[in-house]
């Protein structure tokens, strides 16, 4: 297994096609600060052209997966400014997003362009649950607890909550969810779609790299030529969508997967993918 540190608030691993992405703040439940943030999202964007990781699992260190927002910078009272709250002087970045890079992480997630699994275990509240709801599955156990939890400190919500709760979730319940910043606990969060497996306390990591090594012992080009199309129907027609799954089509089929999965079938064996 192949392993990488950044200044130890994350972790890398990478093992069998699959990388890890561990965020390492256990004392702070995996808060996430700008600082943090933005080294994610340079790793994210390194992943999309590392072609020895096929696959991605999200996890937290200890006993959250991501509570959210550090509390330190969210209160005004750090060295990064925050609107409002803070005498601070802000970036011109800043004064466009507040949020930054920890907005841009949700974006990552999903424009890294191979599958990106959670493993959820505690809470994942505010940026959290975001970074959660913007992977392809998530994997949870019986501790975790969910909340959308910008409005119990005052704010809006961000970080894309407000896309993809409605989406995964009902209307009513993304509503509710941002309306009240109530906590959901394991149960009620599968029941509700925002988990999709609940394992017992202390397996989803274990359960999404068993689901995320088989993914990427897959035909990774087509599955990743999948997983974007299916997020691209999400503001598109059925015919643009027919002309989409076209165009990948025929690059897919001059991959050698496409040759080596053809030929497993006609001899009736299973097929061996590399991954090209």
């Amino acid at each position: 297994m192949e392993s990488e540190k950044r200044d130890k608030e994350y972790l890398f691993d990478v093992d069998a096609g699959v990388g890890v992405v561990t965020l390492n703040r256990p004392d702070r439940l995996n808060a996430i600060t700008w600082e943090l943030a933005d080294d994610l999202v340079e790793l994210f964007r390194d992943l999309r052209h590392r072609d020895e990781v096929r696959v991605i699992v999200l996890t937290g260190a200890g006993r959250g997966f991501c509570s959210g927002g550090d509390a330190t910078w969210l209160s005004g009272s750090g060295d990064r400014g925050i609107p409002g709250l803070s005498e601070v002087s802000l970036a011109r970045y800043q004064r466009k997003t507040p949020a930054g890079p920890i907005a841009e992480l949700t974006r990552m997630i999903v424009e890294v362009d191979k599958p990106v699994i959670a493993a959820i275990a505690g809470p994942a509240m505010g940026a959290g649950l975001s970074f959660a709801l913007a992977c392809d599955r998530r994997f949870a156990d019986k501790t975790t607890r969910m909340s959308a939890a910008m409005v119990r400190l005052g704010f809006a919500p961000d970080c894309g909550i407000t896309y993809f709760l409605p989406r995964i979730t009902s209307l009513s319940t993304a509503l509710m969810m941002v309306e009240t910043g109530r906590i959901l606990e394991a149960d009620e969060c599968l029941r509700e779609g925002l988990v999709d497996e609940l394992v017992d306390e202390g397996e989803a990591l274990s359960a999404a790299l068993h689901y995320a090594k088989e993914l990427a012992a897959g035909p990774s080009v087509a599955v990743d030529l999948a997983r974007r199309f299916i997020h691209k129907s999400l503001t598109s027609t059925l015919d643009e969508m027919l002309d989409y799954e076209a165009v990948a089509a025929t690059m897919s089929a001059h991959t050698a997967d496409a040759r080596e999965g053809t030929q497993a079938f006609i001899e009736k064996r299973p097929p061996e993918f590399e991954g090209r």
